[in-house]
């Protein structure tokens, strides 16, 4: 209720000195009485952040559960996701080994290599360093995108529904499984 009255303030606030100006017909006491408008609403306005200071959040945001973190998949498919990957603790085994640097000659960089530098570059951008400080949650979503990466191209496309950009993540498929030209 407090926003509510808080809202009603400002708007009234907001709207005096244009109701002043239309009231009086005369130039000279309108512009005197508007620029006492102005003053007016800026004291109403200050008054009414002082006794309600707080901002709420809009009763749109409320209804939604924020994830601390940038999701890949569309919210419907945490769930589904859930029943059909493997335990947490077993998708951060293999993909221990998956991400577990290798020296190798140089040369070109293989498709494991490859998708090493992918889910890299995707907990790089939830500010993760290691494996083990994402949740369950995100070790499902990466074990997703490792999954989608290798799949067959029918595979791929049934994958790629789950997240909320399926062409991006074709399109990143695609780069990878392309043959290396010299």
């Amino acid at each position: 209720m407090d926003r509510v009255k808080r809202r009603l303030l400002l708007v009234m606030a907001a709207l005096s000195p244009g109701v002043v100006t239309i009231t009086l017909q005369e130039f000279a006491v309108s512009l005197a009485f508007m620029v006492l408008g102005v003053f007016g609403a800026i004291s109403l306005a200050a008054a009414t952040i002082a006794v309600f200071p707080q901002v709420g959040p809009n009763s749109l945001s409320q209804g939604l559960a924020k994830r601390p973190y940038p999701s890949l998949l569309v919210s419907s498919a945490l769930n589904s996701l859930k029943d059909m990957s493997p335990e947490p603790v077993a998708i951060r085994a293999a993909l221990h080994t998956v991400m577990a640097p290798t020296l190798k000659t140089p040369g070109f960089v293989t498709e494991d290599e490859q998708i090493a530098m992918v889910l890299s570059q995707i907990l790089a951008r939830w500010d993760a360093v290691e494996l083990s400080h994402l949740s369950d949650d995100q070790i499902r979503e990466i074990w997703l995108v490792e999954r989608l990466m290798r799949a067959s191209p029918a595979e791929a496309g049934a994958l790629s529904r789950y997240f909320a950009a399926p062409n991006a993540m074709l399109a990143m498929r695609d780069v990878l499984a392309a043959p290396v030209t010299a």
